[in-house]
């Protein structure tokens, strides 16, 4: 079991040291190096951080969520009668936004680690905004295909790189609730990306421009916008944290240092890029980013489609997709928060994509359309293993070159499931959409096959590890975490690192 961060590190907990030492996530025990601060000071210090990284990270990232899926809310409110895209044009278009992000996710996330994300991410932004806006230009679904590659392409290290940013922040107690907070994002966009696409389409005819390419200006220009407020928001890491007192800055250090070894600053280092491709896990981990991928995004981006099926049309089928996605967000902030608060990782990966795997089978064998519709609210469970991976893949893979690395690896491997999302939900399976339930059904199977190899794996190399240092004494000795130890090219794979479960 997981130490209880609500006594692992003071801010959350009151307490100034860190807790007893557990064998089976590396968690330290008392005589803390934090024990020379006062129980305020750590609290103030780790509010200042929320208060400076999360709000950038979640805006940013609710900007990149609803310029993708912008494109389902626009195809029934004209887009698709405008451009005559035929089914398989516009299955295309969603499956080509991932072809770019394929391509150039993990070399991005590299160019993050070397240059910083300083200046990287909000460029990013600025131009995927600027690309949504050009959307609304598209004569032809030719015009459309080719927009939604470059939007992949130039939004495909954003993603990775923002994890990789968090993860330089928060050490492994704290990353749950964080990481829930950046992703519960993801199901608001499913509510008020509905909820914007609605409000802008009452603009169909201003100025002789239709609804649908008011959808594409109005969303890339308040993308543009946020990108360009980053400029002056983003700070790489705490050493460079002009809002943070030495007190504060050492409060940060410390904490993430006692947790992995975290430097307040790393070098880059060529020989740990290449562990990240070396390690057999990372490969593991593309597996389960696929399999859980697939069902979000070709749910998120045909939900107002199918919604179709139970009857609703235009406006109505794109407000009745939106009630679910507030359960998801709900669902997401709590697995967040009991994640971090009794840990097993493991368990809720594995319960939100059950609870998601039985929504499916009832969508799959029942005809009543009220039942149907209920299921969609607890097929929102997809998202918990969603952000509970943020947070396992964030705290097990170590140093930071090699989790900049490995992050962009899995995510653009996982974002092939991406680019097959967009063929899940066909128009020949319409109303029930039966076919598509069940390929997305056949993918939790593999998620929860290749998450629980992975589970197994670090369970194995802890019990390991304790053995080797001469089980329970010697092990409750080290009380100081890994504060002072040099992970260098090791990484993870350093005998002092713990795995969390």
């Amino acid at each position: 079991m997981q130490a209880d961060p609500e006594k692992t590190i003071s801010a959350t907990g009151g307490q100034t040291s860190l807790s007893k030492y557990d064998s089976k996530t590396g968690s330290s025990v008392s005589e803390s190096p934090l024990d020379q601060f006062s129980v305020e000071e750590i609290k103030s210090a780790w509010r200042k951080v929320d208060l400076h990284i999360l709000p950038v990270a979640v805006l940013l990232y609710l900007c990149s969520y609803i310029d993708r899926a912008n494109i389902g809310n626009a195809k029934v409110l004209g887009l698709s009668a405008a451009l005559k895209l035929t089914p398989n044009h516009y299955n295309l278009a969603l499956s080509i936004f991932f072809v770019g992000y394929v391509i150039f996710e993990t070399p991005s996330n590299i160019i993050v680690k070397r240059i910083g994300p300083r200046w990287y991410i909000p460029i990013m932004t600025v131009i995927w905004g600027m690309i949504c806006c050009l959307t609304s230009l598209v004569k032809s679904s030719a015009g459309l295909i080719a927009a939604r590659f470059f939007l992949g392409l130039v939004e495909a290290g954003f993603l990775p790189g923002i994890i990789f940013w968090m993860g330089s922040w928060y050490p492994r107690p704290l990353q749950g609730r964080r990481f829930a907070v950046l992703y519960s994002s993801v199901s608001l966009t499913g509510a008020f990306g509905g909820l914007l696409a609605t409000a802008i389409h009452a603009l169909d005819g201003t100025h002789g421009i239709a609804g649908w390419r008011w959808i594409f200006i109005v969303e890339g220009v308040i993308t543009i916008g946020f990108g360009l407020i980053a400029f002056f928001l983003i700070t790489p890491s705490p050493l460079k944290a002009s809002w943070l007192s030495e007190r504060e800055k050492q409060i940060i250090i410390l904490t993430n240092e006692v947790d992995r070894a975290l430097k307040g600053h790393e070098e880059f280092s060529t020989k740990q890029i290449k562990s990240a491709f070396t390690d057999w896990r990372t490969w593991a981990w593309s597996v389960m980013y696929f399999s859980t991928y697939i069902p979000v995004y070709s749910i998120i981006l045909s939900l107002p489609t199918v919604v179709t099926g139970l009857g609703y049309s235009g406006t109505g089928a794109t407000l009745m997709a939106v009630w679910p996605y507030f359960l998801g967000f709900v669902v997401v902030l709590t697995a967040g928060w009991t994640m971090d608060r009794w840990g097993h990782r493991f368990v809720h990966y594995c319960v939100g994509i059950t609870v998601a795997m039985v929504a499916l089978i009832v969508l799959i064998t029942v005809e009543k359309l009220v039942v149907r519709y209920v299921m969609f609210f607890f097929v929102m469970f997809m998202f918990v293993p969603i952000s509970t991976m943020w947070a396992w893949l964030s705290s097990n893979v170590a140093g930071s070159n090699k989790r900049a690395a490995a992050t962009g690896v899995i995510f653009s491997l996982g974002n092939i499931g991406g680019a097959i999302a967009g063929q899940i939900y066909r128009a020949e399976w319409a109303p029930r959409y039966v076919n598509g339930h069940a390929i997305n059904l056949a993918f939790y199977g593999v998620a929860l096959i290749s998450g629980t190899v992975v589970w197994w794996s670090y369970r194995s190399d802890n019990r390991a590890r304790d053995r080797a240092e001469g089980g329970g004494v010697n092990v409750v000795e080290r009380r100081k975490g890994m504060l002072g130890d040099e992970l260098g090219d090791l990484g993870d794979r350093h005998p002092h690192f713990r795995y969390y479960l």
